[in-house]
């Protein structure tokens, strides 16, 4: 059968063991060739082919549920439930979602993006599934790095106590997006590094080939292997036996009948089961296999046989700042820099070289990782958090009730702002202004460039408050690194205009020029105003604008409900000001996967679309 003809995984269970490793081989190059022109998450994916293929051959969705944690790790999945034939549109507009997606398919139970919440999700299900009277199997598939999010600690703690059947895989492949840290990680390697490990893995494997697939002689063999397997896996399987959940483990991931045995014993257990399956990331790819710095884990489009990217020229705002970092950090010695799990994506894999003393990859914790810079500003160090926008979200409670209240001096960068693009509507990073903006005693700004960037990160380090900094991951031009102070507070008028006043901020600055350049050859005389402070508000400026009674449109890449042009609007009206305010900004609705300059387009907030825009004001 050719991947594109299937449309259920109902016929992987009349298949033999070498049928299916032949399928695994053409899935494995199925992804590689359509990641290689989409983009997407490939070195996860491909660890992922064996263990996706013995889950849907054990188990019968959608009938059973299967929840993969985060979700970017389903394109097997999507692949051997019908969707092959769309699989050239991974992650374009129009096209199959990068994660999973209950509107794409039934067999799609639940949607991730952020890690941690596949156990609370499968807990609820099997809870639904016992109050009904329901026999169907709920499986949660969940990474090493995602299990150490605090999230993950909860959902086991309830698990363990509901004592309900209830199947956990966990996808141990050594690595999150970047190295995995904490106490679980370490204990998770030293069960792979057991001594015993490799002789009594290949007497329990035999011991599993020899058990019937049903019937009561099933249920003994499972009581006396686990005994076996708690003897000698026990001492570091405690944490979750401890919690009630049974433990068996570590699997091969990449043998197909080692997991079919074991997922088989999962199935028919009375109770929680954790089955620690070690895999490998880019398993069957020579070119992204070694990869400790996750360069293979999200990806543009390259060359599906040697490997090699299709550059780019250009630089981001991301890469600007970790630069700046290191001529900061050179200077001040009180300066750390602390990520949740994502070295390589904030680009500060070289920070962590030359200052490893003072660099924190905190893990997949976003909310201990800002709690733990607020207590390090506070006693005198002057951290740096970065963070994506939509992981931010995690964190809002930390940024309100702990270094807000508290004035910690913590400088956050908010990465990975405005229209995310392929990752899609879980990844928006549309909404941090509208979070922020409330909360007292912050500073919140973004650099229309790479110098503007770096020179407003050094003004966050000269602060003495917090001072969250945001910028995205767009391709921009080269730019000078300066990373010296901003007055704190002021924005910058760029051009005067006679007809209509425009004030941005960020990204959207060059998409004004452009658009007020031609807006030139249509006669009207556009200014422009950089807002790069959004909080606090410059004052005295906007007195001027308001004082000159021409129309002014806060134009934002950002949620239009709660955007810095609801606060123009709101002063306005407080001052009683004749001068109309409008908003161009990001309708109220879910905004999907495609390229960023499509969906700007489509919905009318590129240069051409802000002309339009503001052709239409002038007329009524």
């Amino acid at each position: 059968m050719k991947i594109e003809e299937i449309r259920d995984p109902a016929f992987l269970r009349q298949m033999n063991t070498k049928e299916l490793e032949d399928l695994c081989r053409e899935l494995r190059e199925y992804i590689i060739e359509g990641v290689s022109h989409t983009g997407g998450h490939l070195s996860s994916n491909l660890g992922m082919v064996e263990l996706t293929v013995a889950l849907h051959r054990v188990f019968e969705t959608p009938r059973d549920k299967l929840i993969f944690d985060v979700g970017h790790q389903c394109y097997t999945h999507k692949l051997l439930t019908g969707r092959a034939g769309q699989f050239a549109t991974l992650r374009c507009t129009d096209g199959l979602s990068g994660f999973q997606s209950r509107q794409e398919s039934c067999h799609d139970c639940y949607e991730g993006g952020h890690a941690g919440t596949s156990l609370s999700a499968a807990l609820g299900f099997a809870m639904a599934r016992d109050a009904r009277g329901g026999q169907e199997s709920v499986v949660a598939v969940i990474g090493d790095g995602a299990l150490g999010n605090g999230l993950a600690y909860e959902a086991l703690n309830h698990i363990g106590d509901y004592k309900k059947p209830l199947i956990i895989i966990l996808n141990d492949n050594r690595m999150s997006i970047s190295a995995n840290v904490g106490a679980l990680h370490n204990s998770l390697e030293r069960i792979r590094l057991h001594s015993g490990y490799r002789s009594a893995k290949s007497r329990t494997k035999a011991a599993l080939r020899k058990i019937p697939v049903v019937g009561d002689s099933l249920v003994h063999g499972v009581e006396h292997i686990k005994e076996n397997l708690k003897r000698l896996y026990l001492r570091d399987g405690a944490l979750f036996e401890e919690m009630g959940i049974t433990y068996y483990g570590p699997v091969d991931g990449h043998d197909l009948e080692e997991l079919d045995a074991f997922l088989r014993v999962a199935k028919q257990s009375d109770g929680p089961v954790l089955l620690h399956v070690v895999t490998e990331k880019g398993h069957g790819c020579d070119f992204c296999r070694d990869d400790p710095d996750g360069l293979w884990h999200g990806v543009g489009a390259f060359d599906a046989q040697s490997g090699l990217r299709i550059q780019s020229g250009g630089t981001t705002q991301g890469r600007a700042i970790s630069a700046a970092m290191l001529q900061l950090a050179e200077r001040d010695e009180r300066i750390y820099a602390i990520t949740p799990a994502m070295t390589t994506g904030a680009h500060l894999t070289e920070f962590s070289r030359r200052y490893p003393e003072r660099f924190i990859d905190a893990g997949i914790a976003e909310e201990h990782a800002l709690v733990l810079a607020n207590a390090l500003a506070l006693a005198g160090m002057r951290p740096f958090v970065t963070i994506y926008s939509t992981f931010l979200q995690r964190g809002y409670d930390q940024i309100n009730h702990d270094i807000a209240r508290m004035q910690g001096p913590v400088v956050v960068g908010i990465d990975r702002c405005g229209i995310i693009g392929e990752d899609g509507v879980s990844h928006q990073g549309i909404y941090d202004v509208s979070l922020l903006l409330p909360v007292p005693g912050i500073v919140l700004a973004q650099g229309k460039d790479v110098t503007e960037s770096t020179r407003l990160l050094a003004t966050g380090f000269a602060a003495e408050c917090p001072f969250l900094l945001r910028y995205s991951k767009n391709t921009i031009p080269e730019g000078e690194i300066l990373p010296e102070p901003l007055p704190l507070g002021r924005w910058e008028r760029l051009y005067p205009g006679q007809d209509i006043t425009v004030i941005t901020y960020g990204d959207f600055v060059a998409e004004a020029e452009e658009a007020r350049a031609l807006l030139a050859h249509d006669g009207i005389k556009m200014g422009l105003v950089n807002a790069r402070f959004l909080k606090p508000l410059d004052g005295e400026m906007l007195q001027t604008l308001l004082g000159e009674e021409r129309p002014i449109v806060v134009y934002e890449e950002v949620a239009r409900i709660g955007g810095l042009g609801s606060l123009v609007q709101q002063t306005a009206a407080e001052q009683q000001s004749r001068c109309p305010v409008h908003t161009l900004a990001l309708p109220d609705e879910w905004l999907y996967h495609g390229k960023r300059r499509e969906q700007l387009h489509r919905l009318g907030l590129d240069a051409a679309g802000l002309r339009s825009h503001l052709k239409r004001l002038l007329a009524r």
